[in-house]
């Protein structure tokens, strides 16, 4: 998944240093990144030391955010520099398919703590611009001492099995550019657990009723400040689907041989489609020949 970067080292702690030529940068606008291009075509994340007429600016207005085998990454929200043959402001889907696996993983992570920061600008209480906290990763009020930390939405996603079979369907275009098969999943509502979210989703979505909730396990999804909760559960009951067409386009059951191989494992949806229709993600491994990344089970 596309967290899993071992053997690299994703460190979290809060400090706040002051960005420096080797240092990673990302200038996030609009909810795009500008992006380095390679002479192959493809992207990569830029240094601070590629902005040299910025310097100065960077110095006193870039974010720390985090660093991965001791290397900083910074957040800034502005600067003079545009789109140039070298540089272009690119979607946040890009990091679905940046190379290497960490740096995708350290983009999308920045465009995260980037929209938060972007949406409380102002105090929700009084409306008074808010600053950086200087102990801890929050925004602070400084005249009625609000404080706002990084939005993070627990949502649930469930593999619904029949014997042999898998319920997949399709989101609506109008709700997610998302194209191919996904498994039923949904944000938690306040008052429930879990497990509670997944029988309800599935009653919204596909009208039925499920058995045996079983939880596989999480991974932080970025592109919807999401914190993805991984579940199986069994169909209890009539396999009859009565589809939320406001949601989804299609849906229906397939069985193991019908299901596509993923080839981008970087979600934990994608892994339990796989772990369903082989056994394990080491017998996907074997049967596909794809290269195990390190960190999955």
């Amino acid at each position: 998944m596309i967290q899993d970067i071992m053997p690299h080292q994703f460190d979290l702690t809060y400090r706040q240093p002051k960005a420096e030529d080797g240092d990673y940068l990302l200038y996030i606008k609009n909810n795009k990144t500008l992006l380095k291009k390679r002479e192959d075509g493809s992207y990569e994340i830029p240094l601070a030391a590629d902005f040299p007429e910025e310097k100065a600016w960077i110095e006193e207005q870039a974010y720390y955010l985090f660093s991965i085998d001791k290397k900083a990454y910074f957040y800034i929200s502005s600067m003079n520099q545009g789109e140039t043959e070298t540089f272009e402001f690119c979607p946040t889907q890009a990091f679905r398919t940046l190379s290497p696996l960490h740096q995708a993983f350290a983009g999308i992570t920045a465009t995260q703590i980037g929209r938060w920061k972007e949406s409380r600008r102002y105090c929700g209480h009084c409306g008074h611009e808010m600053k950086n906290s200087e102990t801890e990763r929050a925004l602070v009020c400084p005249e009625c001492g609000q404080t706002e930390y990084p939005k993070i939405c627990p949502a649930v996603i469930v593999a619904i099995t029949d014997g042999d079979r898998l319920l997949m369907s399709r989101y609506r275009v109008s709700r997610s550019n998302y194209r191919s098969y996904a498994l039923i999943a949904g944000f938690v509502e306040i008052g429930e657990t879990f497990e509670d979210t997944v029988r309800r989703e599935v009653m919204e979505e596909v009208g039925l009723k499920v058995k045996n909730v079983r939880y596989y396990k999480s991974q932080p999804w970025a592109f919807s400040d999401t914190e993805m909760i991984g579940f199986f559960a069994e169909l209890d009951g009539d396999d009859t689907i009565k589809l939320q067409e406001d949601e989804l386009s299609e849906a229906g059951w397939f069985h193991r041989d019908e299901i596509p191989d993923e080839t981008i494992l970087n979600s934990v949806g994608s892994e339990l489609k796989m772990v369903f229709k082989y056994g394990s993600m080491e017998k996907f491994f074997e049967a596909t020949g794809l290269r195990h990344p390190v960190g999955a089970v």
